[in-house]
């Protein structure tokens, strides 16, 4: 029973330390802020979090979901854009229809990385099946992992 506990309880503070805790502004290093309100001035709404020893702050600008990793000095690891459908780019719209007929995309992301190279995100779901899929620019799959349905009911 002890060792039932002692599991318990060190599952529990691993899973603190993994996922990313919300934190106050203040918490946030003046680097970060800095970098932040320099390049997003009309960012509404931001909320921020750490994991690891990296922060993430969503926020929106025009009506629009962004989000941006920063790393302790400042300088940012990834940016993250919601798109509507409309924008996602053709090519990608072509693989999917091609890849994964039947299936219809809730959401999707356009990633930026440090060299500004674009991947794209899409959540795509028919019945019981849904699958986060990653892309290039060009419309190749780069990555796809399942997904649980009510994982994507509970994003929203």
């Amino acid at each position: 029973m002890k060792k039932t506990i002692s599991l318990l309880i060190a599952l529990f503070l691993i899973s603190l330390v993994s996922f990313p805790q919300t934190i106050s502004k203040g918490k946030v290093p003046k680097e970060v802020k800095k970098t932040f309100a320099t390049d997003y001035s009309k960012a509404v709404k931001p909320e921020w979090s750490k994991s690891d020893e990296n922060y993430k702050v969503e926020f929106f600008v025009n009506g629009v979901q962004n989000s941006v990793t920063y790393d302790k000095s400042g300088k940012w690891l990834e940016k993250k854009m919601s798109l509507s459908s409309v924008k996602v780019p053709k090519e990608i719209k072509a693989t999917v229809s091609k890849e994964f007929a039947g299936f219809r995309s809730s959401d999707a992301e356009q990633i930026t990385a440090p060299d500004n190279s674009l991947q794209y995100l899409l959540v795509i779901k028919k019945g019981k099946e849904a699958y986060d899929v990653y892309f290039s620019a060009a419309g190749e799959i780069l990555k796809k992992e399942p997904k649980s349905v009510s994982q994507t009911a509970n994003k929203k």
